[in-house]
């Protein structure tokens, strides 16, 4: 028998176990699909949707407002930007590769906003005990560290959810961030966490 661990260093490994042990008959719904690179190794969701579509048969929808019928579907993906300091058309390093590649927030604010509204629109689609994988990383702010894994717990139990599951994907390089200057005053990221989120009602 394989025993299915928290820890990975390769995602399509990591994706793979929650699917065995929380989605068995696959991952039905993504709602921030990308250019799909989560399905390289995988069977695409039945449903696809993005805010700026990058490929075929992906659906332009902000995971904030879905045209999905409420409490119709098993299970959702969610992998929402990261990076703050970085947004199209404001100062900062908004140009910078990465956040071209990722995308990102101006203010740490507004990715709450953006976790918020979407855990709230997931309740709404997810049948009864349906299954949120949310992709996240604690990131470093305004020079403070903000546990965002612990931050979208809080946020899902406000909305209906409980805890079902954590796993973490380890890197060999470490995440990106912002470009800074002096004595380093926190540890460099190397991980992140997809969250298990079950439905309650």
């Amino acid at each position: 028998m394989t025993v299915i661990r928290s820890l990975h260093d390769d995602q399509t490994e990591l994706l793979r176990s929650i699917r065995d042990l929380h989605c068995p008959e696959g991952f039905f719904c993504d709602i921030t699909y990308g250019n799909g690179s989560f399905y390289r190794n995988l069977p695409e969701p039945l449903m696809k949707y993005d805010i700026e579509p990058q490929a075929e048969g992906v659906v332009r929808a902000c995971s904030t407002m879905l045209p999905i019928e409420t409490a119709s579907i098993p299970n959702i993906v969610f992998d929402p930007p990261f990076l703050t300091y970085v947004r199209d058309g404001r100062s900062g390093n908004g140009n910078m590769a990465l956040a071209k590649r990722f995308s990102g927030y101006w203010k740490y604010e507004e990715l709450e906003d953006h976790y918020l509204h979407t855990i709230s629109e997931m309740n709404r689609v997810l049948r009864p005990k349906g299954v949120a994988v949310v992709k996240c990383q604690d990131i470093i702010h305004n020079h403070r560290m903000h546990a965002t894994h612990v931050n979208v717990i809080r946020w899902g139990e406000q909305e209906g959810f409980r805890l079902k599951d954590v796993f973490i994907l380890g890197a060999a390089h470490r995440m990106p961030s912002p470009n800074r200057r002096g004595k380093q005053k926190h540890a460099r990221i190397f991980h992140s966490y997809f969250l298990v989120l079950e439905k309650t009602a």
